[in-house]
């Protein structure tokens, strides 16, 4: 609904902008066709007039037209161009019609003449009225005749046009039926109106002179008119005028639908909506009611699972599944704590040993060093600090304290083996407070030591390091010790890849697949262990995990 209303805006937005713009191109697209109709129709006009001002002959040949009756003047133009070619005034005007069917009319004027000749199709040989009884009416132009000899003017020409052909282009302007057009003389008159209203059908539009260009368009027709207008050669000006409220009409009706449309999708969509999910609202309503069952204590509620396939019953099937397994994570968890109470009854009662053995570890020290036994007691320390490890409660320590405590066992080996056994550990400052399960080095290198150790053989050496790779932390424990077999590899990496449920059952003691169980709880999938023979045919164990 938002989208079908922002595209409403924006459908709007477009048709408002259509509307204006294809209002102002009917403006200039009115106004340059009638311009070059009305340029066209004077160009004719003004070769009409050259051609009869042409020569001193045809000039002398006007004046007679006005001076003489219309038996005499066909005499002398007879006389005077005989054997040339006959130029006689009527057969002059009766070409100009046939060539121009839109002349209707032709005024002709002569100064030194009171009387004017009227010429028309019908009354080709002219009609002589008094000049000051002519009278411009209608689309006409004017233009002056000039003797070319003396360049003194010695008359003019007044051609009536009839506005079909005008009429005729904006018939064909179908696209906007509010254009109007009109035609004004220098002194305000109109000379063609098309398609006006009755405010601009008064005889004056002149109110004020508007501008440089001397138009006659007042500031209230402007504020009711979208106005073009052009300044024609003759002193006249032609303007095109759409009525504002034309537009502002055309726009609200458009408004109105765009909206209206906009509404009734909408409604429909609200309607469909709710129709296409009263099933869903129905489910979710059991879901729903379930849900509150289950959260007011009822443990072994379950939802409603629909019959129909779909959305809501792969949902409900996997609540109901989700339900499932906390029940038996609840049970699992019931089933730790109760392992974990014996587990700690049994640290009650067995507490007072440890304590009674650290005090014998401690006097036994003492005496090593009162005897100069610096050595011994440096074992007997070690020796006590890995028994105080062992006990202690804590599950997850920095990894700096586990190698400490690796490094003290394998010490303790190399007391034992002193020309056989080395041992080096090496962490990354990157890497030391990064917190890991307790329990993660020391089953390894103890492994090393009880399968790994080979006595026949001086060399034997242990290598523990931690390292911090782009953002993961790599630890690895490399021997040079007995190794295993390709096949033995193979069988311990397929253990490992079991799940936890299986590798914790199966891991009674600290091991590694107990490490590699206790290592995915802690860092999930980020966690990987490795199994490989390595170049000094000992076996590499390397753990990484992302750094958190």
């Amino acid at each position: 609904m938002a989208t079908v209303t922002v595209v409403a805006l924006i459908l709007l937005g477009v048709a408002l902008s259509n509307i204006k713009f294809q209002s102002n191109q009917s403006l200039l697209i009115g106004l340059y066709n009638s311009a070059d109709t009305m340029g066209d129709q004077q160009a004719e006009v003004n070769k009409f007039a050259r051609d009869l001002s042409d020569d001193p002959i045809r000039v002398a040949n006007y004046r007679d037209f006005f001076a003489m009756n219309s038996e005499d003047y066909l005499n002398k133009s007879q006389e005077e161009f005989s054997g040339q070619t006959f130029y006689y005034l009527p057969t002059v005007m009766y070409d100009f019609f046939d060539q121009n069917s839109s002349f209707q009319k032709v005024t002709l004027n002569e100064n030194s003449s009171k009387d004017s000749m009227v010429v028309t199709p019908k009354e080709i040989g002219g009609i002589r009225i008094k000049a000051n009884k002519v009278r411009a009416e209608g689309l006409y132009y004017t233009v002056p005749l000039v003797d070319k000899t003396s360049l003194s003017n010695f008359g003019s020409v007044v051609v009536n046009v009839s506005p079909q052909r005008i009429t005729q282009r904006f018939d064909k302007l179908s696209f906007n039926k509010s254009l109007q057009f009109l035609v004004l003389s220098d002194t305000g008159q109109i000379q063609y109106g098309y398609h006006l209203d009755e405010r601009l059908r008064s005889k004056k539009l002149k109110n004020y002179w508007l501008g440089q260009d001397q138009q006659f368009i007042s500031k209230d027709l402007r504020q009711s008119y979208f106005i073009k207008g052009l300044n024609m050669p003759g002193n006249r000006y032609i303007y095109t005028l759409i009525p504002k409220q034309d537009v502002y009409l055309k726009m609200i009706i458009w408004s109105a639908m765009i909206i209206g449309l906009a509404i009734a999708i909408e409604l429909f969509l609200k309607w469909s909506f709710r129709w296409v999910f009263k099933y869903y609202n129905k489910e979710l309503l059991w879901m729903t009611n379930s849900m509150t069952a289950i959260s007011n204590g009822e443990i072994n509620a379950r939802l409603h699972v629909p019959r129909q396939a779909g959305e809501i019953r792969t949902l409900a099937e996997g609540i109901n599944t989700m339900l499932d397994a906390i029940d038996k994570y609840v049970l699992q968890i019931y089933q730790l704590k109760l392992a974990q109470k014996d587990a700690n009854l049994n640290a009650l009662q067995s507490q007072i040993n440890p304590h009674f053995l650290y005090n014998t570890l401690e006097y036994i020290r003492m005496y090593a060093l009162n005897e100069g036994e610096d050595e011994l007691a440096e074992v007997v320390f070690n020796f006590g600090s890995l028994m105080r490890n062992n006990i202690s409660q804590e599950t997850n320590v920095p990894l700096e304290q586990e190698f400490d405590f690796a490094e003290k066992y394998s010490y303790l080996y190399q007391m034992r083996y002193p020309d056989q056994v080395s041992y080096q550990y090496s962490i990354a400052d990157e890497v030391k407070n990064v917190v890991v399960p307790k329990f993660i080095i020391q089953p390894l290198v103890e492994n090393y030591f009880k399968y790994g150790l080979d006595l026949t053989k001086i060399d034997n050496a242990i290598h523990v390091s931690a390292i911090k790779e782009s953002n993961e932390c790599v630890i690895k424990v490399e021997d040079n010790g007995k190794g295993m077999s390709e096949t033995a590899i193979k069988q311990l990496k397929d253990h490992l890849d079991s799940d936890i449920d299986t590798l914790m059952k199966n891991s009674k003691s600290v091991g590694i697949a107990n490490i590699q169980a206790r290592m995915q709880i802690k860092f999930n999938k980020e966690f990987d262990l490795d199994i490989y023979r390595n170049k000094y045919q000992g076996v590499t164990i390397q753990m990484s995990f992302k750094l958190r």
